[in-house]
């Protein structure tokens, strides 16, 4: 789980705000230890007596994707929060396809690398999706 305080120094570090609805939205993420849709965002928060609506979800966590400290799973339009520095790497998330954990594996990542080439060049934050079985549905 990454601090709220270090959350804030992020965004005072580039120079963008930490508003309530962006510090709400990633607690509350941060704080589910999971995976989450933009729509289970919604309805915790809805629970908690804050109100938002889906665009406004969206654009935040498009906003912490580009701060890199959400990961957003396509293939299941989830989102998740980032549990490493991104230094030089990577990020790998192992997903299980039975239960539906995801898992970032810094030592996967720390074992991949690619070339670099003139015609191609990967964007920073790369984010590879590897679908398998946990240890508890395999």
């Amino acid at each position: 789980m990454i601090e709220r305080s270090e959350l804030i120094s992020k965004c005072l570090d580039s120079g963008r705000s930490a508003t309530p609805q962006r510090i709400s939205i990633v607690d509350e993420l941060n704080h589910s230890g999971k995976n989450l849709s933009a729509y289970d965002l919604l309805g915790r928060l809805k629970d908690k007596g804050q109100a938002f609506n889906i665009s406004t979800i969206y654009r935040v966590l498009d906003f912490w994707i580009e701060m890199d400290v959400v990961h957003k799973i396509d293939s299941s339009n989830t989102f998740l929060m980032c549990n490493d520095s991104h230094t030089n790497h990577f990020h790998v998330l192992l997903h299980c396809s039975m239960c539906k954990s995801i898992e970032e594996s810094c030592q996967v990542s720390a074992q991949l690398s690619l070339p670099e080439s003139n015609k191609f060049s990967i964007k920073d934050g790369q984010v590879i999706e590897f679908q398998g079985f946990c240890s508890k549905c395999k």
